[in-house]
């Protein structure tokens, strides 16, 4: 008797949603497009790139003033393409694009929604603030 044995691998190939993907980068110039694909060079295997922004220009040789704008415009997109995790941390969504197992993807989309949902939050505690401090008619 002869047993095979079949394993999934996904090592080493991006996944691409490719529906997520478009949606993410709608009216993108070519140079953030540019940009957006720099970052996916060189996600780590968290999907996460780990760079100050000033890093990233001079890495992808693209102006600051570039830099700064593209990175708002992704994490403005409808899913969104980035999440800024903190200063000079972001991650790449797990839903538009993957590099890795599917393990380790379940992890790291728990970690994203967490942190979207931390965001969340935020801004609506101080849209409340905001609120509060208007004077009454």
């Amino acid at each position: 008797m002869q047993l095979n044995v079949i394993e999934d691998r996904d090592f080493n190939f991006h996944k691409v949603w490719l529906q997520h993907l478009v949606n993410s980068l709608d009216g993108i110039s070519n140079q953030r497009l540019r940009l957006a694909f720099w970052i996916i060079d060189n996600l780590d295997k968290e999907n996460q790139l780990v760079m100050t922004q000033r890093a990233i220009a001079a890495g992808s040789g693209m102006s600051l003033n570039t830099v700064t704008r593209t990175m708002k415009a992704l994490q403005e997109g409808d899913p969104p393409f980035l999440q800024k995790i903190n200063s000079g941390a972001y991650r790449v969504n797990p839903d538009v694009i993957w590099k890795g197992s599917y393990s380790n993807r379940m992890g790291v989309i728990y970690k994203y929604k967490e942190k979207a949902s931390e965001r969340k939050s935020q801004k609506e505690q101080q849209e409340q603030m905001t609120i509060d401090d208007l004077p009454e008619a």
